[in-house]
């Protein structure tokens, strides 16, 4: 990030919003804006197959808290590990900002849970051992 901001320095919104393995895209716009009126469908489209990869926010400058890298829209900043990796003051062009995710978001990949198996054999054992189908049951009985 920049030397002038931390993470500890924005509000907590943001802060939430960095808290994630997976990379951060944050687009700041205003409705008053003319280049937003023309950057904001463009951005949607880029940016729709890596939703799944990636937590993409479209921001109202005019209704969200105020971000200290934010002084004119649309900006858009990257953000990978809770640091900024990239700023862009508007858009640019669609290849320009197509570049910039595939190579900001890449290939990221959800790490790897250790999950515990789904199956205690021994229990299993124990509970058909146990387990008495009718006839046996009812010659217990008599």
């Amino acid at each position: 990030m920049s030397s002038t901001t931390r993470v500890s320095d924005l509000p907590d919104t943001y802060r939430k919003a960095l808290k994630t393995w997976r990379p951060v895209i944050l687009y700041f716009a205003n409705e008053h804006c003319p280049a937003c009126e023309w950057a904001g469908p463009v951005f949607r489209e880029i940016a729709e197959p890596y939703r799944l990869r990636a937590n993409i926010y479209m921001l109202n400058t005019s209704q969200s808290p105020r971000h200290p890298l934010v002084t004119g829209t649309p900006t858009v900043l990257f953000y990978k590990d809770g640091r900024l990796v990239k700023k862009l003051k508007g858009i640019g062009s669609e290849e320009t900002l197509e570049a910039d995710f595939a190579r900001h978001i890449g290939r990221t990949k959800a790490p790897v849970v250790v999950q515990k198996p789904r199956h205690d054999l021994p229990w299993l054992r124990r509970t058909l051992s146990r387990l008495c189908t009718i006839t046996r049951a009812h010659r217990r009985v008599i």
